[in-house]
């Protein structure tokens, strides 16, 4: 029974440095995942908004261009006629 308790027992200066040593890959994984989290997320967050204004402006564009056209066709002609 001395045998199976001894093979059991851990030396607490070996389980400190392995929590810390845990501690810190976390620190990095998580340090390497906001990372990559912000090389994705700024060129798709850019991309989406440019996309919006682009939409935007080609709607305002294309609104504009068929007002022109409509005011142009009801304009009174000289004369009173078309």
């Amino acid at each position: 029974m001395r045998g199976a308790a001894m093979a059991l027992t851990i030396p607490v200066e070996r389980i400190s440095q392995e929590a810390r040593r845990r501690d810190v890959r976390a620190g990095l994984r998580r340090l390497a995942r906001l990372l990559v989290t912000l090389l994705v997320g700024i060129p798709y967050v850019l991309g989406w908004t440019v996309s919006k204004v682009w939409l935007g402006l080609t709607i305002a564009w294309v609104a504009a261009g068929e007002g022109w056209r409509d005011a142009a066709r009801s304009r009174p002609v000289k004369g009173g006629r078309r």
